[in-house]
Order: structure tokens, then sequence, then C-alpha cells
């Protein structure tokens, strides 16, 4: 069967030479292995925030190079991973390595801040997880060229504004973004939990289209790096939202 998608990039992949060199000669991918690729990115990043957090208990020295490092690396690692679908195992893993050490530091920053914040967003995650996985199974949610068109102008958008709203801070000051930190934040969380319906649309194409197994890295990583941005961007905003509750 041949796969169709409205995604530019996703079809870059399967017009690849790596791809069609697999036609008919390879084992395909399967809900379950992209399941348990999933869990095995999760699993690295939950190692790397407790190695972390372990690192700066126990050797504040190494953890400072550490930290900078993985500061230094991630984006390059997560750009990587997800530009080259054949070299994401590697990639994949050691973004979420690094990503797991940055986060575990983060959430210990908020939960000393915020007592039960990291929990209360884990939770949440789980739950905008399951909604999302609701609507797009009984379809209630399409993920179709209009929708892709949507999350492309919507995306840029947003980042657009954003980058324009610091940029006005820095000029004029004023803190025009600390003022709008609560609707940049809404905005942002909903843009992640926009990005996990194209995660699920491209897990159901490679399945259902019968694409090679070594595409499963590919999808799980853009999932769990969907899953992490949404947990900090929910982070964030429960605590804005706690600290307005307190004043």
């Amino acid at each position: 069967m041949r796969l169709r998608s409205n995604n530019p990039v996703y079809n870059r992949i399967l017009n690849s030479d790596e791809y069609r060199s697999y036609a008919g000669e390879y084992e395909a991918a399967t809900y379950g292995g992209v399941a348990r690729k999933t869990l095995f990115f999760l699993a690295l990043v939950f190692i790397g925030a407790f190695g972390g957090l372990w690192l700066m208990q126990y050797n504040p020295g190494l953890f400072v190079g550490a930290l900078v490092a993985s500061i230094l690396t991630t984006f390059l690692f997560g750009f990587l991973g997800l530009l080259f679908p054949g070299m994401t195992k590697i990639f994949g893993s050691l973004y979420c390595l690094g990503q797991g050490s940055l986060i575990g530091v983060v959430s210990l920053a908020f939960e000393i801040e915020a007592p039960g914040i990291v929990m209360t967003a884990l939770l949440s995650v789980v739950m905008v997880l399951a909604v999302t996985a609701t609507l797009f199974l009984t379809r209630i949610v399409k993920v179709n060229g209009r929708f892709m068109r949507f999350l492309m102008i919507f995306g840029i958008s947003t980042i657009a504004s954003i980058i324009l709203i610091r940029i006005i801070d820095l000029i004029f000051g004023g803190g025009l973004f600390n003022t709008l930190i609560l609707p940049i934040s809404l905005v942002s969380t909903f843009l992640a939990t926009l990005y996990l319906f194209f995660d699920m649309q491209r897990v159901y194409q490679i399945v259902e289209g019968g694409a090679p197994k070594t595409l499963e890295w590919h999808v799980s990583f853009g999932l769990v790096y969907t899953l992490l941005w949404l947990y900090i961007e929910l982070l964030r905003l429960l605590f804005i939202l706690g600290v307005r509750n307190r004043d």
C-alpha cells in the first residue's frame, strides 16, 4: 500500500532512497513497535533526569559541566534526530538523555517553589494525551490538509509573536512579556497539544501504510519530543496560575 501524506517533510522521507530500498523486503512498522520505542525514549529521559539530579547533589563541579553540555547539544541532537530518520535512534537517545537532565533540574526548581506541581504536570500530560488520542481515534479531530495548514500558520504566528514581544521588551522595556506571560503560556500549551495530533497521524500513516520498521524510531521520537515540550509548557502554566492564585 502506498502511503499518502499532506506533510511535505514526511513525504520527503517516503520518497527517499532509504525508504524505497526497503520496498517489499522489510519488516513493517507496528503500533506495538512504536509504543516500545516511545517507552524506551521516555526511560532515557527519566535516566537523564535522575542522573542529573544525582550529579547535582554528589558532584556539583561535574554537574555544572554536564548541564552546560546538555544545554549546548540537546537542540542540535533534537534537530538531527528529526531531520535524519535513519539516525533517529542515536540522536534521539542522546537528546532524551540530555533533555532529561535539564528537565530534572527545572522540575526540581519548580517543585521547591510549588510542592506537588511536578506530579500535577505529569498527570496533566497524561490527561491531555488521553483526550487527544480519543479525539483522534474517534475522528472528531481529523488531521487533514486544512488541519496542517492551520497548524503551520498558527505555529509560525505564535513563534513570530513571542520573538516580537521579546524584541519590544529589549528595545522599549516595560515588561510586556511578563505582562502577557499567561496568554503566551496558554497559546504555547495549545500549540504543543495540536502537535500531538500531528504525531498521532504520522504513527497512523507509517503503520497502516506498511512503512519499514526503522521508521518507528522516527515517529516515536517525534511523539516524545512533543510530550516533553507539552510537559514544560504545562509546568510553566500551572506555576503561573498558582502564583496568581496566591496573589
